[in-house]
């Protein structure tokens, strides 16, 4: 047997639509949370360190309140006594002007406790001085998969979290720190990225958030597909697993847009898909999709129908290599050409029973499928006599012509 013929009908339709398709939620479904996202050698890392007071390893004491730059007069001036009366300076027979607060150097400065007035504010350093940050320059991390800060040393990095790093300089500082608090940022990380290629905008390496980015947001900042989405193919490597989806069902399926993971490959491929007709139809032609899956009514739409002269209903074929899997869920033997596992097979319409034109509607069309309509049997009646028509009718034409005439 060369191929199975199967005439379609309900059970074959169910068979058909309940064959599982590719898919990234099934193929990686260890990969349903957002990855860790660990430090790696050559990222570049930022480092803040604040303690709780000043005066500390990282921060300079701040001056002591009242104090001021500047050249102090050679003795303090005395504050009047209040028993005496403004004007007199205690020694008899001899007045002064009263003082004004201007004449004083000493006049604007406010006791120790109190509220400084608004003519010395005091300096913004001074005011949070202990509490500002101070950074170490952005270094990237070494072969030895350590970074360096001051007074801690080398601290060990790559293959560890922000969190856990950030915890070990906490440690390292605890000593010689006044309560040292340390926050970790990883500026830029080539190791801890996607690459993105093929029918992408730009193609590049996009790097992951600690939070989790998803394909699509992947695809996203790589500047989108460049090709029709009906048309793209996303193809995922990961960890020597390679699968492909439609893109257009990355985007209706919110199950399918799993999480990226560092190391991720993903390529966008545009395989446009197109099915073949011919026989006795409208328009014999390979024929776009133009869409994400079409059936068997839609494409005999595309190829403009049936000819009512030509076509014979009860023989509309579909013929397609499936997987031997699929052949024995249809009860159908393995074809002799079989091949790589799969076997070709022709599917058969009746058209003319009306169950067919619903089954039509549901029947799926695979990419590459060929589609053919046979001739009715009067077909070739009507193309034996337009033949013997051909080649008798100038003999007729030339009797008639002569009868009328004289030959």
């Amino acid at each position: 047997m060369l191929f199975d013929v199967v005439n379609v009908n309900d059970q074959v339709v169910s068979t058909l639509l309940a064959q599982p398709r590719e898919s990234f939620a099934l193929r990686f479904k260890k990969d349903t949370e957002p990855p860790e996202i660990p430090i790696a050698i050559g990222d570049t890392i930022s480092v803040l360190i604040w303690e709780s007071a000043a005066g500390g390893l990282f921060n300079e004491a701040p001056p002591r309140p009242g104090s001021r730059s500047g050249i102090e007069p050679l003795a303090p001036e005395s504050t009047a006594p209040v028993s005496e009366r403004p004007g007199e300076t205690g020694i008899p027979g001899l007045s002064t002007p009263p003082r004004t607060e201007t004449a004083s150097p000493r006049a604007n400065r406010q006791p120790v406790g109190t509220r400084p007035t608004e003519t010395f504010p005091l300096e913004p350093a001074a005011a949070t001085a202990g509490r500002q940050a101070v950074i170490i320059p952005d270094q990237q991390v070494g072969p030895d998969a350590a970074i360096s800060v001051p007074y801690a040393g080398r601290v060990p990095a790559a293959g560890r979290p922000p969190a856990e790093v950030q915890q070990t300089i906490e440690a390292k500082l605890a000593e010689k720190a006044l309560e040292p608090q340390a926050l970790v940022i990883v500026k830029k990380s080539s190791a801890n990225a996607v690459t993105v290629t093929g029918e992408a905008v730009s193609g590049a390496r996009v790097p992951l958030s600690p939070g989790g980015d998803r394909l699509l947001q992947v695809i996203a900042a790589a500047g989108g597909a460049s090709a029709p989405v009906h048309e793209v193919f996303v193809r995922l490597s990961r960890g020597g697993v390679t699968a492909t989806v439609p893109m257009t069902k990355l985007v209706s399926d919110p199950a399918e847009d799993i999480f990226a993971r560092p190391g991720d490959v993903l390529t966008l491929v545009r395989i446009p898909q197109t099915f073949t007709v011919f026989g006795a139809t409208g328009r014999n032609d390979e024929v776009a999709f133009d869409a994400e899956d079409i059936s068997l009514s839609e494409a005999l739409g595309k190829s403009k129908g049936l000819r009512d002269d030509l076509a014979d209903p009860t023989g509309a074929f579909l013929f397609r290599y499936e997987p031997n899997s699929i052949v024995r869920a249809l009860d159908q033997p393995v074809a002799t050409r079989s091949l790589d596992g799969s076997s070709p097979v022709a599917y058969r319409f009746d058209l003319k029973d009306g169950n067919s034109y619903f089954l039509a509607r549901q029947f799926p069309v695979r990419d590459k499928d060929l589609i053919f309509v046979a001739d009715a049997g009067a077909v070739q009646v009507q193309k034996l006599f337009t033949l013997l028509s051909t080649v008798t009718g100038p003999i007729v034409t030339g009797l008639l012509v002569c009868r009328q005439t004289t030959c």
